[in-house]
């Protein structure tokens, strides 16, 4: 049985997947693992790569979602699906991803955590950043990330390549899933990528768009990668879309793998 491999994003442990992982079908196999504490990204991916069995979907959020395709490029073996979910497309201007290096340097846990939840209003959809149980899970999630993992990880994320042309080029089957009002990697950008990269125009509903509202790019065409690319786009959502609306992910990834893959009905 293919196993479901998720990895969460800046400040977030493996945890903070628990509510997408239980709107999943019960018998599928399912991981959330956290990311190890590595400034190269090479090196992280490695570490990553010995935690993942050979044919799992990897599910990556935002930088899960770097280290995703980091990983289907040195492990290409490994994959037998990808999921990027609000995942950055290009790379980091030079002077900003050192500014934020040298901001995420040897913080104490205190100022880590002030870093956490300051701005949040910006990666959550309306006023969701500023509900008191929204807050509390934020917190929860940075309180076990910590620190030097935010410092690990500035480094690797600012180390980022280029992925403007990576799904076409992909060795598995890509479900690319956007945000409706994602103000860190814009929505606008989203739709670009998955178009360019062969998921067609904007129009096309699968079943769990109609069911949740999401908007759906339909399946790339022939020759794109391995097994094309879809695109998928989950309303009234920001950047956090799987803290936001987890049931929504669940059941988009579960219909895409179901269309796609090998996953039971």
């Amino acid at each position: 049985m293919t196993n479901l491999v998720f990895l969460p994003g800046l400040h977030g442990d493996a945890q903070s997947w628990d509510p997408t992982l239980r709107a999943l079908p019960e018998s599928w196999a399912t991981t959330a693992l956290d990311l190890p504490a590595v400034p190269d990204l090479d090196a992280l991916v490695d570490e990553t790569a010995r935690l993942i069995a050979s044919g799992s979907v990897v599910v990556g959020h935002s930088l899960g979602g770097v280290v995703a395709m980091h990983l289907a490029e040195r492990h290409p073996s490994l994959l037998a699906g990808l999921v990027l979910v609000t995942a950055p497309v290009g790379t980091e201007d030079p002077d900003a991803a050192a500014a934020r290096a040298a901001r995420a340097a040897d913080l104490s846990p205190e100022e880590y955590e002030g870093i956490a939840l300051d701005g949040m209003e910006a990666v959550y959809f309306g006023d969701r950043g500023h509900d008191p149980q929204v807050r509390a899970e934020r917190l929860r999630a940075a309180r076990g990330y910590g620190p030097a993992r935010f410092a690990a990880h500035s480094v690797a994320l600012g180390a980022r390549p280029d992925r403007s042309a990576f799904p076409a080029q992909a060795p598995c089957p890509v479900l690319i899933v956007g945000a409706s009002h994602d103000e860190v990697v814009p929505t606008e950008e989203q739709r670009r990528w998955a178009e360019s990269n062969g998921a067609g125009s904007i129009g096309a509903e699968s079943n769990s768009a109609e069911s949740n509202g999401a908007e759906s790019i339909g399946a790339a065409s022939d020759g794109a990668g391995a097994g094309g690319v879809t695109y998928v786009e989950i309303p009234e959502t920001g950047h956090m879309l799987p803290a936001e609306k987890p049931e929504e992910l669940a059941a988009v990834v579960a219909d895409w793998w179901r269309r796609t893959g090998a996953a039971p009905g």
